[in-house]
């Protein structure tokens, strides 16, 4: 009975080890509703990834490191094995499509992620806005002033029978969509987990 205890804890403790624990991401010059979007869709989008626990013994944990500046994402992973540095590995991205886009590419680089199969979906943005008017094309930010979707055409609301995602009370600065914290976040999940969007619909609420 005893010998039967000791291989299940052994097994236990060898399953545990095989797994890859993200700790919780730091994030600087963002919307802080972003972070648990985004620590949820690391340990989502890979098969072999879990929510980092002090209780447990992982053979790799990971740190993520997210940051924006002039608009644009700068993205760090902290690789440790057995709690010593293993690797850095670090990239930017112009927008969040490309950032999404550039960590579904991560098991290229760290060969120890295994990617969730994932497809794009091509949708519209629908934006509700009190702006007056708006260019030809949009990019859209959060009011952090990082790009979520760089410039894609957009035009007017139209009764369009379309497949889309609905923001509201967003500001139009000339060339540029500018989104809350609620709706960037939700945006910035949607983007993560594999919405692209063919253009930019507005509706003028006044």
């Amino acid at each position: 009975m005893i010998y039967i205890f000791v291989i299940l804890f052994l097994w236990i403790i060898q399953a545990s080890a095989g797994e890859v624990g993200i700790k919780k991401p730091v994030l600087r010059n963002l919307p802080s509703g972003y972070t648990s979007i985004f620590h949820a869709f690391l340990i989502d989008n890979f098969e072999n990834t879990e929510r980092f626990s002090p209780k447990k013994r992982y053979s790799y944990t990971i740190k993520p490191y997210l940051s924006s500046i002039a608009g644009s994402y700068n993205l760090c992973f902290d690789v440790y094995k057995e709690n010593n540095i293993y690797r850095i590995l670090c990239f930017s991205s112009k927008d969040a499509q490309d950032l999404s886009r550039k960590i579904d590419a991560l098991p290229e680089k760290i060969k120890l992620l295994s990617l969730r199969k994932k497809t794009e979906k091509y949708v519209y943005l629908k934006v509700l806005t009190f702006s007056k008017s708006f260019s030809s094309k949009l990019k859209v930010t959060s009011q952090n002033g990082d790009i979520l979707i760089n410039y894609t055409k957009a035009k007017e609301f139209k009764g369009e029978n379309v497949e889309h995602i609905t923001v509201g009370n967003a500001l139009i600065n000339v060339d540029t969509v500018i989104l809350n914290s609620a709706e960037a976040s939700k945006v910035f999940d949607y983007i993560l987990r594999g919405y692209r969007f063919r253009g930019i619909l507005i509706i003028k609420t006044y």
